[in-house]
């Protein structure tokens, strides 16, 4: 009998397997009735282990406030705001082209993940990300088309005049501009025409990566 019974285990056990390998992506579905699709090729290996944190603590930073991604080879960067009343307002700037836009909408935050709803005229977009690293200067999520990492922006800004140079506080370092309003030259800001964007700069003092507002005068 105990025979039979480990057989069956292990024939259980192989038809799941065999069922999951003809997938691509596991769907798991959470007790807040959320969902969560996770590709099959991401995973290596699944291990059950006892977490003593409290449901959905991904660190110990806040969501409030107005993160900043960027990345030269993508082309643009983007701002997002979110405001304690579910509120949130979104910017991208594509640097090649010049161009703007603008969004907003709602979210709520249930543990690690994080449901946007953004709405325009006449349409109203869902997004479901994943929250996988929230601390004090970043914020990490992996959404539908990939993973990124925002970085909080600080509150006062960074203002230069055209044609002059903007020095870096000793031992820190810039990672990012959009070579458009602002570039970096020599460990230097250089304000190459008059206008608003951001950067990002590592902070040696912290061991931190901040986003700053930068204003060419």
């Amino acid at each position: 009998m105990k025979h039979s019974g480990f057989v069956f285990l292990i024939t259980v056990f192989l038809n799941s397997f065999f069922v999951l390998k003809a997938q691509n992506t596991m769907r798991v579905h959470c007790k807040n009735n959320t969902i969560l699709d996770i590709s099959i090729s991401r995973i290596d290996s699944i291990t059950f282990v006892e977490d003593n944190q409290q449901e959905g603590n991904t660190g110990t930073g806040s969501l409030e406030g107005t993160w900043m991604w960027g990345k030269l080879e993508s082309g643009y960067y983007e701002l997002l705001t979110f405001n304690a009343d579910r509120t949130y307002t979104g910017y991208d700037y594509y640097m090649e082209f010049g161009i703007e836009t603008y969004s907003y909408g709602t979210y709520v935050r249930n543990g690690v993940m994080l449901n946007l709803w953004k709405s325009g005229y006449g349409y109203r977009q869902t997004y479901r990300w994943f929250i996988s690293c929230l601390t004090e200067n970043a914020l990490e999520v992996v959404t539908q088309l990939g993973k990124y990492l925002y970085y909080r922006v600080r509150p006062e800004p960074i203002y230069i005049a055209q044609g002059h140079y903007w020095e870096c506080p000793l031992g820190n370092s810039f990672v990012f501009a959009d070579g458009v309003v602002v570039r970096i030259e020599n460990g230097m800001l250089y304000g190459v025409s008059q206008g608003t964007t951001y950067i990002q700069m590592f902070e040696t003092s912290s061991g931190l990566v901040f986003a700053y507002k930068v204003v060419v005068q």
